[in-house]
């Protein structure tokens, strides 16, 4: 592996599969840097003015004031205008974009297409973050497998893919839960999805990250179930530090269940992005006696394809 390339590990899968904490442990293992879902940098971070993990503004950060000022200057306007690539995601990067991503080959593309100017922009801003930083490894929890596609074009990184799951029911009765974003500042409720949506969501998004992890070998990419994960904290975290050549990494273990999280500079994700210090990882099983029988038996029909292929009984208990 070069020197000179840029490790990034890329959290696929559907939102409130935990991917926000599992990213925020991996920020806190040494050498590596939890960057949040850094596709969503431009449009909620400089245009909306959402807030990183530190609570600042993204352009007042002391990270990514950094990062963003060279690599964005008035000397390349398309890459400091945030709303030109955003536009190229709209039209490169998007859920239905993904098949072509995984099907072109890098090396071919356009250079005036939007593509082009969008993987330039991200592979400045993984080097760019890495070196600011002095971090080994950008962990991005995107989570969108089309922007996990794109890595395939960047030839100064060399991705790695964790795709994560979490049980369909678990993630439906997640996303009917009222939850702020605190990443405002007057805290608005996140979108909600039904149980139809979030689990036909939650089929689509993972299909994706599979022919994702395809185009890969197993030594680039690994599955990892959310249940194993807290069920198992830092076996899971050595999978992965593992899968990135990074064996000897300190973790941030108090013991099995226990992590210290240390104050990061996500630019965006799930309101527990903003928790520091002592946390205790367990399973959030409050779906099991309290979601609704109709939602489950919805979520259940949909994602019964997928239920035996990620090791989910039919009937939870």
């Amino acid at each position: 592996m070069s020197k000179e390339t840029t490790k990034v590990v890329y959290i696929m899968g559907w939102g409130r599969s935990g991917s926000t904490i599992l990213d925020n442990v991996l920020g806190s293992v040494d050498g590596f840097f939890s960057a949040g879902e850094l596709v969503h940098l431009w449009k909620r971070g400089l245009i909306e003015g959402r807030r990183c993990g530190c609570g600042k503004l993204i352009n007042d950060c002391e990270v990514w004031s950094k990062v963003l000022g060279p690599q964005f200057g008035d000397a390349s306007p398309a890459h400091g205008d945030p709303r030109t690539i955003v536009s190229y995601q709209k039209q490169a990067v998007r859920m239905r974009h993904t098949p072509r991503l995984l099907s072109q080959t890098p090396g071919r593309l356009s250079q005036s297409s939007p593509l082009a100017g969008y993987a330039s922009v991200i592979q400045e801003l993984y080097v760019a973050t890495a070196e600011t930083t002095d971090a080994r490894v950008v962990v991005d929890s995107s989570k969108e497998p089309a922007g996990a596609a794109v890595l395939r074009f960047l030839p100064e990184v060399t991705p790695f893919y964790v795709h994560l799951v979490r049980d369909p029911r678990a993630v439906a009765y997640s996303w009917g839960r009222a939850k702020l974003q605190l990443d405002r500042d007057s805290p608005m409720e996140m979108v909600k999805h039904s149980a139809f949506n979030s689990t036909v969501s939650w089929t689509a998004w993972n299909l994706a990250a599979e022919a994702v992890r395809r185009r890969h070998s197993s030594a680039r990419s690994l599955l990892l179930r959310y249940e194993d994960f807290v069920a198992d904290p830092p076996g899971a975290l050595r999978r992965i530090t593992s899968l990135v050549g990074e064996e000897k990494a300190q973790l941030p273990f108090v013991d099995e269940h226990t992590v210290r999280l240390r104050p990061n500079h996500t630019v965006s994700g799930n309101p527990s992005r903003f928790a520091t210090g002592t946390v205790e990882l367990r399973k959030d099983n409050d779906w099991l006696a309290q979601q609704d029988p109709v939602d489950r038996l919805v979520c259940t029909g949909l994602a019964l394809p997928l239920l035996a292929r990620y090791g989910y009984p039919l009937r939870p208990r």
